[in-house]
């Protein structure tokens, strides 16, 4: 019984190493962010499309160059940031940068991913991203 518990945890491990690297690899390369959306618990919700781009590179880096309005805020945001992959969460980090946090990678394919996270007041921020 003891050996079967140890296989099973070494292949669940091993499950685990192999998803994040291969969601490592999908990500590495340049991505559209072709919508996104935020929906408030005020009920004012927001939508932009054709935000930007973001590229992802092996070495977990990153560059993001954002261009979008949203209820008239206009939002410009160019700057490198570093990323790292925990399951299906993926986490992007840059001083000063509109999207700073967490992500929950809802729809994982090699050309289209969807992500989703929430700001910690009910409010719920989606982004759908097409690989180039």
């Amino acid at each position: 019984m003891k050996k079967q518990m140890k296989t099973l945890s070494t292949i669940v491990v091993a499950t685990l190493l192999l998803n994040s690297c291969s969601l490592q690899q999908r990500l590495t390369g340049t991505w559209n962010i072709v919508k996104f959306q935020e929906t408030n618990i005020n009920q004012q919700n927001a939508e932009a499309s054709n935000v930007g781009t973001i590229q992802f590179k092996k070495d977990g880096s990153g560059i993001k160059s954002l261009s979008y309005s949203i209820l008239g805020n206009q939002t410009n945001d160019q700057k490198p940031f570093t990323w790292t992959i925990n399951g299906q969460n993926i986490t992007l980090n840059s001083d000063n940068a509109q999207f700073p946090k967490s992500w929950i990678i809802v729809t994982n394919k090699a050309k289209y991913q969807v992500w989703k996270t929430t700001d910690g007041q009910g409010n719920i921020q989606k982004m759908e991203l097409k690989k180039q």
